[in-house]
């Protein structure tokens, strides 16, 4: 955690702040070193200046004169403004009697004596300035005769009545006022760094909290994870922000949703592909054997005619019915085969109301020379008309188909049954025969094309295991249901067909 917090924005904005805040300070303190010394030497002089004013509006006032003469006011102080706080010598120019704001001791008078005599007083006279300031270095001997030494700022010139007038502010003073104030500064100013960097890393810490919670909800975008988003509670820069991920991480969703959804798409198409190549390939294989076997038949026969075996008139029909009937069933299984693509293809379907049960009967008439050698019974106890909705000439493929098929596979002396199963709005045909049941592997192929459960039983009667295939097609043309299930003693297949008129 410190580790990661030396490295964090906080810290690196705190300590720019700190730095550069404490740069400033150091400019500035050293700045203002200077110029506050300045400033209070200016200062001091304004305030001398002031209080020279001061002394020329008490001495203006002639009472003020008398009551000095007069020793009615022994000490000036009190009695002129002096904002400085300095001390103000007065004297008669004639006689050197001095008025003061303080008390006067004969050192202190033979100094003050002894720096005006000193001085040149004639530059007042003869010009327009008054007065002037000189920096001036002191010993004097205080009240409890020790001695000691001062800097002082004088101001000396001469008043409006004539008087020489002294006003003596220190300079060490200054030189406190100096020292405490640059203190003053360094103090506040420390106390102001740091408590600036503490503003600055609550302020922060305020403005990374989302910036961190962006970070670890794109972290989980990167990991896949759309469904975080950025609690958006501001309208700044950074609202801003976390709406843009809040977008982004919608729209890359629903970029990846639909790029999964094109590969399952793009998935399904190729398996439809290799579905359609391996039923081709199926196809063809499929074709090829059932082709084969009358096509070898044809051939053996036509050279055996060819190369004179049939000599008589009898064997010379024989082979000639073989190849008539191998050619009859190439024939019909081309035209079954033709059959099942216009049906696979899409071609459209004739609706049309029709009677299922004189439709059921017709088929039944016409499929009942296959039953003359045969004690089977086809059972139909169907009598009302039940009226359907359909393409006829299909149905009637379809019913044939099954009749066919339960006639080839029904046991011997065993019976066919045709009936009904009534429902709200269609109606199902089922068609049972008695006999072995199919495996169960099988049952659900019966309806791929070219499928046998009984190749060598098939081959007998000719089958091509196309016409359960033709019945799929047809029954989802119609979108209707269809199937086969094992009883138990025989099979039953079945499709339904709609009776209500939808149309």
């Amino acid at each position: 955690m410190n580790y990661r917090f030396r490295h964090s924005i906080r810290f690196k904005i705190a300590i720019i702040v700190f730095l550069t805040t404490l740069v400033t300070i150091l400019i500035s303190w050293s700045i203002s070193n200077h110029f506050i010394e300045q400033f209070f030497i200016t200062h001091t002089k304004n305030t001398l200046i002031q209080t020279y004013n001061s002394c020329n509006e008490f001495f203006a006032v002639e009472s003020n004169n008398k009551k000095l003469k007069n020793e009615e006011i022994r000490s000036l102080y009190g009695y002129i403004d002096n904002p400085s706080g300095s001390t103000i010598f007065i004297i008669n120019p004639k006689n050197y009697n001095i008025f003061s704001t303080v008390v006067m001791n004969d050192e202190t008078t033979a100094g003050v004596v002894s720096f005006v005599q000193n001085y040149d007083m004639n530059k007042f006279k003869y010009g327009d300035k008054k007065y002037s300031i000189v920096k001036n270095s002191f010993e004097f001997i205080d009240d409890d005769s020790a001695t000691e030494s001062g800097n002082y700022y004088d101001l000396i010139g001469v008043l409006d009545n004539e008087y020489i007038i002294v006003v003596r502010a220190s300079v060490d003073n200054i030189h406190d006022y100096v020292t405490f104030a640059a203190r003053m500064f360094t103090s506040i100013s420390l106390a102001l760094l740091v408590f600036e960097v503490l503003i600055v890393l609550i302020i922060t810490n305020i403005f990374s909290r989302p910036i961190i919670e962006m970070s670890r909800i794109a972290r989980r975008m990167s990991n896949m994870d759309f469904s975080a988003k950025v609690d958006v509670e501001t309208d700044d820069e950074i609202g801003e922000l976390g709406e843009s991920m809040n977008n982004m991480a919608s729209s890359l969703e629903k970029s990846i949703t639909d790029l999964k959804s094109a590969n399952l798409e793009l998935s399904n198409d190729i398996r439809k592909r290799e579905h359609i190549e391996e039923m081709r390939s199926e196809f063809l294989s499929h074709v090829s054997h059932e082709l084969k076997t009358p096509l070898a038949l044809i051939q053996g026969y036509a050279e055996g005619l060819k190369s004179g075996v049939a000599q008589d008139p009898d064997d010379l029909n024989y082979y000639c019915d073989v190849i008539s009937d191998e050619a009859s069933k190439m024939n019909a299984m081309v035209m079954k085969l033709i059959d099942l693509d216009q049906l696979e293809t899409g071609d459209d379907i004739s609706l049309e109301r029709f009677d299922i049960t004189k439709l059921i009967r017709d088929v039944i008439n016409n499929s009942s020379i296959l039953l003359q050698d045969s004690s089977t019974k086809i059972i139909f106890d169907e009598k009302d008309e039940v009226f359907v909705w359909a393409d006829s000439f299909m149905i009637e493929e379809v019913i044939t188909n099954y009749l066919t098929n339960a006639i080839h596979y029904v046991s011997a002396d065993g019976n066919i049954k045709v009936w009904y199963e009534r429902k709200q709005d269609t109606v199902r045909i089922n068609v049972y025969n008695d006999g072995s049941n199919i495996p169960e592997d099988d049952i659900n192929k019966l309806f791929i094309k070219f499928y046998k459960v009984d190749a060598a039983r098939t081959r007998t009667y000719g089958g091509s295991g196309i016409g359960l295939s033709i019945v799929a097609a047809i029954m989802k043309s119609h979108d209707k249901d269809y199937g086969v299930y094992n009883t138990e003693k025989g099979v039953v297949f079945y499709f339904e067909l709609d009776t209500k008129n939808s149309v």
